[in-house]
């Protein structure tokens, strides 16, 4: 997580880092959500605050 955000330069409070539509934890390992080589992949969303109802 602190890689991908250090090469996008965003903080990584600002990223939500999702898995099988989960939110993560750093100290998660792919072990403990039974991830496989491969097929998973780890989302990370921006957080946007706002908005409107257009």
């Amino acid at each position: 997580m602190n890689a991908y955000c250090d090469r996008q330069s965003v903080e990584i409070n600002s990223i939500a880092f999702l898995f099988d539509g989960r939110r993560l934890r750093g100290e998660q390992t792919p072990d403990e959500l039974e991830m496989e080589d491969g097929d998973d992949e780890i989302d990370a969303m921006l957080h946007q605050t706002g908005g409107s109802a257009a």
